[in-house]
């Protein structure tokens, strides 16, 4: 039994190293047996790779304990903490040996305990006043969490016994030492996924998209998961399942916006390009869903009615306002190989699945987008131009990795045409705020003249009602007026498209600001260039438009680019300073002023921004450079990787206790932007920043390669009155 260490309080001995912080394990070479070519379907132990390369063919491989951090000892606590986002309250709890009452566990009498730790998560809520919260490393999960404990443990043994036991379970959670909770204080009202689910299917009419629930069997008789997302017509089916709700009720109300959309420029990346045709107005409410008959319907479809048998899944697609219901069939398999850092070839099979039945196309799908071949790839292999010609048409004949041929295998997509193969003529770019509003916009370069094509449908709250708006502009066949505006340094000249090749001018229709336009795949940043309608020639002659709609419509599913016009639902910077530091750590908020590149449309324009959580006592420094173009998406950011932020804070020191923030009292936080933005505008083009900790703030500028302090005061507009700002 690993029995307590006695350097430290609550510190155990590592199971997985026996403190060694090191373990030898099996090489991953036994498991394919000694065959250069091993297969992942028969992936047992056996006899080891006699050519292995990691074990020499002995068979096992000493690796660094990745457990206890190659410390050989693990810290035996668990710390919850709850935050009220509203009010910045703060209070945390300290899981240690004899602190949680063991209950039984999966109802299987004595045999099973474990610690549960919801009730004090409820108490810490009641605490802070949060009425509802979200787990940051897990926002869909429901279950409350427990530590599960060693199949030892009795409630008759010693109080001695019980608590070693219970510090070994404790420990072995200490990757997940340190749980954050942000709460709200009001109780948000109950899902309705018959709404919810509704509101998605009229949204995918206005965005000329497919809206796909799916159903999959997992593998050995896990049952069925259920998931939800938006395509393309005409895109294959995932070979991997995209969710893990157990019926269609938790998968609508656990798949947000942004997770429906994610994958849609994968999955339709093969997918045929088509123009639009929009016909008819937008519906003008969402439509009435039958949630139980709708699922009823899909879990039927799993079953072959002729025989019986059971299909791999099914799927109900939302395609011109109808439900078109079809089974998922087995399309046989696809083989992967992959070299092993042991030498050997694995072999990987994958199950492809097809519809058993089709839909018929859609009413707004028009005539196909022309193209032509790309001639940087080859479409039957992974050739592709090779690196050798990046300066030159002419192949280097002494090129190790093409041999003079001028194209070489690579596991990256081709950079011309982003894994397409194909070369669009025209493109249609799609923006939308996911609440009703969207236009859709196409360009085209297929002819001497130009033409683009607008519909933008409105939601008129007044009316209560949809009302179209559709308007078809800028048709013309004269020349597009493209003038040169700038030169790179290479000399390639750089062009600027009319306003209405501007995504940027579109903001305004949205109310947003032109740096809050996003990819709605991703949400990555727009393209400056698309965004001020700028283009660079590469070669001589060629055309502005024709290079301008060809870089708009590459690796874009069916020549189709998606944004979406929205401002990050974030708190405002403020709370999210004050959230940190009533979580007794730092943070760092950089700016850099582009002030001096206004007007030259070469060099990145407006603001750039970085929001960093830092461990206390680590010397800050502003970011280089920071990759955000407005503060409220470098919140985004950081609230997005919260979990990691909090995990990086964890003492590696196991014998160095976890700290327990407490803060009843929340401290006022005065909004840094305004005056973060006087001190960018003041040293425009260097970054600066402010580093927050608990009783200080200090201002930091980085000047070439040079990080320097610039003043130190208790409050931001303190320290920027001290350098006379």
């Amino acid at each position: 039994m690993t029995g307590t260490v006695p350097a430290g309080p609550h510190v155990v001995l590592c199971r997985s190293c026996d403190g060694l912080s090191f373990t030898l394990v099996r090489c991953s070479c036994t498991y394919g047996g000694n065959r250069l070519l091993v297969s992942a379907d028969d992936w047992q132990p056996g006899e080891p790779y006699h050519d292995c390369l990691e074990c020499d063919g002995v068979g096992t491989v000493g690796r660094p304990c990745h457990d206890c951090g190659q410390t050989g000892r693990r810290r035996a606590q668990r710390v919850l903490t709850m935050v009220n986002i509203d009010t910045g309250a703060v209070a945390s709890a300290s899981v240690v040996p004899g602190v949680v009452r063991p209950e039984p566990w999966l109802d299987d009498g004595d045999k099973s305990w474990c610690l549960p730790l919801a009730p004090l998560l409820h108490e810490l809520a009641a605490t802070v006043g949060a009425g509802s919260w979200t787990d940051v490393r897990e926002p869909h999960s429901t279950d409350g969490p427990l530590i599960p404990l060693p199949p030892g443990w009795r409630p008759e043994h010693s109080a001695s016994h019980r608590k070693v036991l219970e510090a070994q379970a404790i420990a072995w959670q200490s990757s997940d030492a340190w749980r954050l909770y942000l709460g709200r204080t009001a109780v948000p009202p109950p899902p309705d996924p018959a709404a919810d689910l509704g509101r998605r299917c009229r949204l995918a009419d206005l965005l000329c998209l497919d809206l796909v629930v799916e159903v999959r069997r997992q593998p050995y008789g896990a049952g069925l998961t259920w998931a939800l997302r938006y395509e393309l017509p005409g895109g294959p089916v995932p070979a991997e399942p995209r969710g893990y709700a157990a019926d269609l009720a938790t998968a609508i109300t656990t798949t947000s916006d942004a997770d429906a959309c994610y994958g849609l420029d994968e999955l339709g990346r093969t997918v045929a390009a088509h123009q639009l045709t929009p016909s008819g107005p937008p519906p003008a409410e969402p439509p009435t869903i039958d949630l139980d008959q709708l699922e009823r319907r899909i879990l039927a479809d799993c079953v072959d009615l002729t025989t019986g048998a059971e299909n791999p899944g099914a799927q109900a697609i939302w395609r011109d306002g109808g439900w078109w219901h079809t089974s998922l069939r087995d399309a046989g398999t696809l083989e992967t190989l992959s070299e092993q850092s042991t030498g050997q070839i694995l072999s990987r099979h994958t199950t492809l699945l097809r519809r058993g039945w089709q839909p018929p196309a859609p009413s707004w799908l028009g005539p196909p987008i022309e193209y032509v071949d790309c001639p940087d790839c080859d479409p039957n292999s992974r050739l592709q131009h090779c690196d050798c010609r990046l300066f030159g048409d002419r192949a280097d004949p002494d090129c190790v990795r093409c041999a003079g041929s001028g194209r070489s295998p690579s596991l990256m997509r081709c950079f011309t045409c982003g894994g397409t193969r194909r070369i669009h003529r025209d493109v249609t770019v799609t923006i939308t705020d996911l609440a009703g509003r969207v236009v859709h916009l196409t360009w085209s370069a297929g002819g001497p003249g130009w033409r683009t094509g607008v519909r933008l449908w409105r939601l008129d709250k007044a009316a209560g009602q949809a009302r179209p708006a559709g308007e078809e502009l800028w048709r013309s066949g004269e020349q597009v007026p493209a003038p040169h505006v700038a030169t790179h340094p290479g000399g390639k000249p750089l062009h600027q498209l009319p306003g209405q090749f501007r995504l940027g001018g579109w903001a305004d229709t949205f109310d947003i600001r032109p740096e809050d336009l996003v990819e709605l795949d991703g949400r990555g940043q727009l393209d400056q260039d698309l965004r001020y309608g700028t283009v660079t020639l590469h070669h001589l002659g060629a055309d502005p438009l024709t290079e301008y709609v060809t870089h708009a419509a590459r690796s874009r599913p069916g020549a189709r680019l998606f944004l979406l016009a929205r401002r990050p639902d974030v708190p405002p910077l403020a709370d999210v300073v004050r959230l940190v530091l009533g979580l007794r750590l730092g943070i760092t908020v950089t700016v850099v002023d582009h002030a001096p590149n206004a007007g030259d449309l070469r060099l990145v324009q407006g603001e750039s921004w970085d929001v960093t959580i830092d461990c206390p006592g680590r010397e800050p420094a502003p970011a280089d450079p920071p990759g955000r173009p407005t503060p409220e998406a470098a919140t985004a950011f950081c609230l997005d990787y919260l979990d990691l932020a909090i995990a990086g804070n964890v003492p590696a020191d196991p014998e160095q206790s976890i700290p327990v923030p407490q803060t009843p009292t929340p401290i006022e936080v005065d909004d840094p932007v305004p005056f973060l933005r006087r001190l960018a505008r003041h040293h425009a083009g260097q970054p600066v920043a402010v580093h927050y900790t608990g009783t200080t703030c200090q201002v930091w500028l980085r000047d070439r390669d040079c990080v320097r302090q610039l003043a130190t005061a208790p409050t931001l507009p303190a320290a920027v009155g001290a350098l006379g700002l």
